[in-house]
């Protein structure tokens, strides 16, 4: 019987964490001309045309729903480096670019969504910008553009934007110990009648 309870307790455990999922890379669409991938991000949007950087708290609330926050912006990078609570790392700067993505833990402590924002250029190819919506509380990541047809589409700049109030958590019990603890006690109520 005890073995029973055991067994049943490190199930539940075992398909509660199985429960956890995180977001991975997002690749762009369409992705004919121009292939761009971020990770961690739970959303992907984009804009074609002259005049298609996403520059403004309006261009990101036009491709991302605010939730009736404004889009502030927190970081632009126009080579590998860093600004305000933006860095980027990158192999080339160009058509054919892998690099990192970091954004300052203090971000967080501000605002409750991120949005990283690509310009890659100006109606030469389809898509010229990517925005991607950033799993919350993710602090770095990988990005790669790559330029598969089409003409012009070096990368221009990398945008980080803040949005929202941070959401502070409170710590819930762990439900798979409660749940075991109960399963022990129910165990011990039966053994002792």
């Amino acid at each position: 019987m005890l073995q029973s309870i055991i067994k049943a307790g490190f199930m539940v455990v075992a398909c509660m964490w199985g429960a956890f999922a995180n977001a991975g890379a997002i690749t762009c669409l369409p992705s004919n001309e121009r292939v761009a991938t971020l990770d961690d991000a739970v959303l992907c949007a984009t804009r074609n045309g002259p005049n298609a950087n996403i520059s403004t708290p309006a261009d990101v609330d036009a491709l991302i729903d605010d939730l009736g926050f404004a889009w502030v912006k927190e970081g632009e990078i126009t080579a590998p480096g860093s600004n305000d609570l933006f860095k980027v790392s990158a192999d080339s700067w160009g058509t054919d670019v892998n690099g990192m993505w970091y954004i300052d833990a203090s971000f967080w402590t501000m605002y409750s969504r991120a949005v990283i924002s690509m310009h890659v250029g100006e109606g030469g190819g389809n898509p010229d910008a990517f925005a991607w919506l950033i799993t919350p509380g993710e602090v770095s990541g990988t990005f790669s553009y790559e330029r598969v047809a089409g003409k012009g589409g070096g990368l221009s700049n990398l945008f980080l934007w803040g949005s929202g109030t941070p959401k502070t958590s409170v710590s819930e019990p762990n439900i798979a110990i409660l749940l075991l603890l109960g399963l022990i006690s129910v165990f011990a109520v039966r053994r002792r009648t």
